[in-house]
């Protein structure tokens, strides 16, 4: 039911959806629909993060050809600024996504 008006799913508030993210280490069950954070990687290679210059671990690393790297914190702002701004991208083959930090990266450019 409608987490607003606990009516139905065809209420007017339809059109919201929750978004649910997991790292890989996290324990899952059958009945949990979340997809692990593949991305998401330790940085024993020591690389800055794209937008703080930071070196920290884990980090995430957008699959662009650059493979540019983002920290947690950097990306968890990124994200949040992306889905206020309704800049969510859909790919019929990844599904709802964002592109790389990288406004020059050719992965799903937005």
């Amino acid at each position: 039911s409608c987490v607003f008006c606990q009516q139905p799913r065809d209420c007017e508030f339809s059109f919201f959806q929750e978004f649910f993210f997991k790292c890989g280490a996290h324990p899952t069950s059958d009945k949990e629909t979340s997809v692990a954070l593949n991305l998401i990687t330790t940085n024993s290679r020591d690389i800055t993060c794209i937008t703080c210059t930071d070196i920290r671990s884990p980090v995430l690393v957008f699959p662009c050809n650059h493979r540019h790297v983002i920290c947690l914190d950097c990306f968890y702002l990124y994200c949040v600024t992306r889905l206020n701004d309704r800049q969510f991208i859909h790919d019929p083959q990844f599904g709802y996504s964002l592109p790389c930090v990288d406004k020059f990266s050719p992965w799903l450019k937005g």
